[in-house]
């Protein structure tokens, strides 16, 4: 691939993708500073790999893929996220919320934190789901039948429900 089709793909990329890229980033580093790191990360990762994409998959099947594997190994290189992950997280945060936040911002931050409570294959999936991929996306992004996918998602919807309703 020509360093300028390399380019005008990323950029095409960035453009349309950025904001997918970022939401999968947030479920799964609650920690802005953190975010910002991996999401930086993963586009480093996507213009590495962007010579290696030969189109057999949809580009956006490819970049999740990109996304979620950078995702996996920066939480295994970083110790200091694992350790995030595992902790439980205080439950004084929701109650310390600026009063200027709206209700709405109150809940999407609650249940991100939920999110990051799941283990990290449900993270995955409602990652993917809350970006309203088809249950044929889902299954090519994780590498599994469709049939599993419903089942899944069924599950862990639950599981993030009763996690939600506990908080």
């Amino acid at each position: 691939m020509k360093n300028t089709d390399r380019e005008q793909l990323f950029t095409e990329v960035v453009t349309l993708h950025k904001d997918k890229i970022y939401r999968i980033c947030y479920a799964y580093l609650y920690e802005k500073d953190l975010v910002e790191d991996l999401y930086q990360e993963v586009l480093i990762n996507v213009w590495n790999g962007l010579n290696k994409f030969k189109g057999n998959a949809q580009l956006s099947t490819w970049l999740y893929r990109v996304t979620l594997n950078t995702t996996i190994t920066f939480n295994k290189k970083n110790k200091t996220h694992q350790q995030l992950f595992r902790n439980n997280i205080p439950e004084n945060i929701i109650e310390n919320v600026d009063t200027t936040e709206t209700q709405q911002e109150c809940r999407v931050n609650k249940l991100m934190q939920c999110v990051q409570k799941l283990k990290e294959e449900e993270r995955i999936l409602i990652s993917l789901v809350l970006e309203e991929l088809s249950y044929k996306e889902i299954a090519d992004v994780l590498g599994i039948e469709v049939s599993n996918v419903e089942a899944r998602i069924n599950r862990t919807k639950k599981k993030l429900l009763k996690i939600y309703n506990n908080e």
